[in-house]
């Protein structure tokens, strides 16, 4: 008779049960590898509360686990944070709930030595850092060093930062490379985001909220339960509207080369202007006790004022761009080239919008389209658990810009890049009662990227053929297929004593089509671009071991002590970028693959009868050939290239002590000195001289990778009280110090982030049975205006960088009610 998951308790199974996993499904293309299913919180944030995994992941916890455990399942078995020798911070449903953290670089800033930005220069769309270690957002045809785990979905795309996260049960990010357990092994490290799963009774909850200097209104909800003995589900669902924290001050310019066509000032009068709406299905299957299912479709519709709508530029000399065909530099008057949440952002002339492919009628506009879907399948068999992940995710992200990035419409582009992947990934864990246990499994990825770019840099007129007025129309059309297999050996050299060790093999083939398919033909003899109709083609091809081992010592029930030598790998391919320089062939396209390979030590311990949790982890991890993107800004465009070699170095350390039960304290700090140790050949930023370093190239041997701060510290506390014998009173806050970094990776001086700090805090109350609260949450109260990435302005003068800026303060008055 098959076994009610939703009217009981899950069996309990041995503890080295591989956990259930949550991972995408559909009928499509690419997507990526496999699950961090887990239940907890980790001890940085949420010391004490370990959760049974309804994500798909059975509610195992042996005798030998307490019943408060953390879980994780960050090697494909059940593990407590404890015996898991991996470098992991983790944050709880509660704590994200707590700050309103509903997208990626906002759950980023709760977790030290993580950077997760959204950029507005095209290309990828994001840049993920973890310890210093990532890939620019600057084109579109680089993989992040960094990968996102969305429901067990793989994904190494940047663009997914864009969309918010909402119903999450937990967010995890492992550290340092991660070659065995993911599809597509993560050298820089992965950020994992489960949502949360069927319930075995009916209950959901709605929420709303208003953020007062943004004028953001959510509203979000869900409802799970049982819809027969052995199926659950849970539909949860959010809508958001943002004016928005940046002013647009842009007003009317006329450039002397095109006295009929003045730009029109700014479409809006606050950016980012966002407008989102996003669901999720879930089901849950569970027959018997051997077998169970789990399928998860998530889908994610954006509009917002385009891609540059989150920057503001940074200037020594005022906003100066150049118009290209009148040979002079034109200023604008209402940019105060300061970050302080105003910018200029000007849209174009209708009149040319109205004969520009994909404009928008000449206003910057953006709409982005996702689908993240999965399916998990898990079969017992004895003392072996059978696993098979088959993903699929798209998205398409299509817009207009000024990419002048003030009131002058000289620069443009409407770009559209759209990418989908399917992958299938089959695993074997064993759970054999001697001292050896393996875990084995295969991975596919399948993989399609398209990208379109209508560009202008000039109003040359007219196409006589076509009435256009864009330069040109730039294509590409790349695929890419992975094959990819691990095994991994577990020895119990002592009852306190773990070996463990295995490897990845990956092989990895890209392909890629670049060309116009169109130029105008009055901007054709500029001789700036490829020519029309001719297509330059590629493929890459290359495979990789990748070795990790393992060793960890039990020296009490309640400590950890753990030494690791980890590699990892990225696969080299093909640059995209947003116009095909004349003469440019695909070799001068491609890059080579990224490596990284070291170690690391680690303690972990559970002390004072468990009220004080501590984490410390002491690394160097050495990389080959790291993929940075350098910018040219006339004409404007990316290009990928290798660095010769890089090193990160360092000590992170945090913990957490419970007071009391109501009372906590924490605090957390990373030392990271990230630095090049050869890149001889460095482009030079704009205006570098021969007296600054710059001989065609500069050489940054030596230097701080870019978004790598020396410093992050951060502390906090959390204070619950009775206030009634029905309602209690939440408090909670917590600050943190970042110090400064580089933002442009060519480290144009203008471009350098000074060290800032920031403060959190929160105020609750709630009825005591959980049934509603009213919070007052609080974000970047200081009202510190920094940045997280950026470049440098095109057709500008050397002094002008545009920056993406962290979001500044935030104040939300947010209300739940739970049944």
């Amino acid at each position: 008779m098959p076994s009610n998951r939703y009217a009981m308790s899950a069996e309990r199974a041995p503890r080295r049960s591989i956990g259930r996993e949550r991972m995408p499904f559909r009928t499509n293309m690419l997507t990526s590898a496999a699950v961090i299913a887990i239940a907890a919180q980790t001890a940085f944030v949420q010391p004490a509360l370990a959760q049974a995994a309804d994500d798909g992941t059975p509610a195992h916890a042996s005798a030998a686990m307490p019943a408060d455990a953390i879980i994780v399942t960050a090697r494909r078995r059940e593990e407590t944070m404890l015996d898991v020798p991996v470098a992991i911070a983790a944050v709880g449903a509660e704590q994200l709930e707590r700050y309103a953290a509903t997208d990626l670089q906002k759950i980023g800033q709760l977790v030290p030595q993580v950077i997760l930005a959204k950029t507005g220069g095209g290309g990828a769309g994001a840049s993920f850092t973890i310890r210093g270690l990532g890939s620019s957002a600057l084109d579109a045809g680089i993989d992040q060093t960094v990968s996102l785990n969305i429901d067990g979905l793989q994904i190494s795309r940047g663009r997914l930062v864009a969309q918010s996260f909402f119903d999450v049960q937990q967010v995890e990010v492992l550290k340092g490379p991660q070659a065995l357990f993911f599809g597509k092994n993560s050298p820089g490290g992965v950020i994992s985001v489960k949502t949360k799963g069927a319930t075995s009774s009916f209950e959901g909850y709605v929420r709303a909220g208003y953020e007062f200097k943004a004028n953001e209104r959510i509203l979000e909800g869900a409802i799970s339960g049982p819809l027969t003995e052995t199926l659950g589900f849970r539909i949860a669902a959010r809508g958001s509207k943002m004016d928005g924290y940046i002013k647009n001050n842009a007003g009317p310019i006329t450039l002397p080369s095109d006295p009929d066509h003045p730009s029109v000032g700014a479409a809006y009068a606050n950016d980012p202007g966002t407008k989102e709406i996003l669901g999720r299905l879930t089901l849950e299957w569970n027959p018997s006790s051997d077998f169970d299912a789990t399928l998860k479709v998530f889908g994610d519709k954006l509009r917002d004022h385009g891609e540059t709508s989150g920057t503001e530029l940074l200037c020594e000399g005022g906003s100066r761009t150049l118009d290209l065909l009148g040979g002079v530099f034109v200023a604008d008057p209402y940019s105060d080239c300061e970050l302080n949440g105003e910018r200029t952002l000007g849209a174009f002339n209708p009149e040319i919008g109205a004969n520009y492919p994909g404009s928008n009628g000449g206003v910057p506009e953006t709409r982005y389209e996702s689908l993240l879907t999965s399916l998990t399948m898990n079969y017992r068999a004895g003392a072996l658990n059978f696993t098979s992940v088959t993903g699929f995710w798209s998205y398409t992200n299509d817009g207009f810009d000024n990419f002048a990035f003030d009131s002058t419409p000289t620069v443009a582009g409407a770009n559209k890049d759209h990418s989908e992947a399917f992958t299938q990934e089959l695993r074997v864990n064993s759970d054999f009662d001697g001292a050896f246990n393996v875990a084995a499994g295969l991975f596919f990825e399948d993989s399609a990227r398209d990208t379109r770019g209508n560009g202008f840099i000039a109003n040359v007129g007219q196409d006589p053929r076509y009435d256009t007025y864009h330069n040109w129309q730039f294509l590409t059309d790349n695929s890419g297929k992975t094959y990819s297999a691990f095994g991994q050996l577990i020895f119990d050299v002592t009852d306190t004593v773990e070996l463990a060790g295995g490897a990845r093999w990956t092989r990895e083939t890209k392909r890629t089509s670049q060309g116009n398919s169109y130029v105008n033909q009055n901007f054709a003899p500029f001789m700036i671009t490829a020519e029309e109709g001719v297509f330059t083609s590629g493929r890459f091809s290359d495979e990789q071991i990748s070795p990790e081992a393992t060793l960890s010592w039990r020296a009490t029930p309640e400590t950890m002590v753990y030494a690791a030598y980890k590699t990892g790998y990225k696969s080299g391919g093909f640059s995209n970028p947003s116009i095909l320089s004349f003469g440019q062939t695909v070799s001068d396209l491609g890059f080579a693959p990224e490596k990284a390979d070291g170690g690391e030590v680690g303690f972990k311990g559970e002390l004072l009868n468990r009220r004080l949790l501590v984490n410390a982890t002491v690394y160097r991890y050495t990389f080959k050939g790291l993929q940075l993107t350098s910018f040219n800004p006339s004409p404007p465009s990316f290009t990928i290239r290798n660095a010769a070699s890089a090193r990160t170095t360092g000590v992170e350390l945090d913990g957490a002590f419970n007071v009391t039960p109501d009372f906590t304290l924490r605090a957390a700090a990373g030392y990271n000195k990230a630095k090049y140790l050869s890149f001889a050949a460095a482009p030079c930023y704009a205006g570098q001289t021969a007296a600054q370093g710059c001989n065609g190239v500069q050489d940054l041997s030596g230097t701080a990778l870019v978004r790598a701060p020396k410093w992050n510290l951060t502390g906090g506390v959390t204070y619950d009280t009775d206030l009634t014998s029905d309602i209690g009173l939440g408090l909670s806050g917590d600050a943190n110090y970042t110090s400064g970094y580089w933002i442009l990776e060519n480290q144009n001086p203008v471009g350098w982030q000074k060290g800032f700090a920031r403060i959190n805090a929160t105020a609750r109350l709630y009825e005591l049975d959980d049934a509603w609260e009213l919070a007052l949450i609080g974000r970047n109260l200081t009202n510190k205006y920094y940045g997280i990435a950026g470049a440098e302005k095109p057709f500008g003068t050397p002094d002008a960088v545009w920056v993406n800026i962290g979001r500044p303060r935030e104040i939300m008055l947010q209300g739940t009610v739970r049944f």
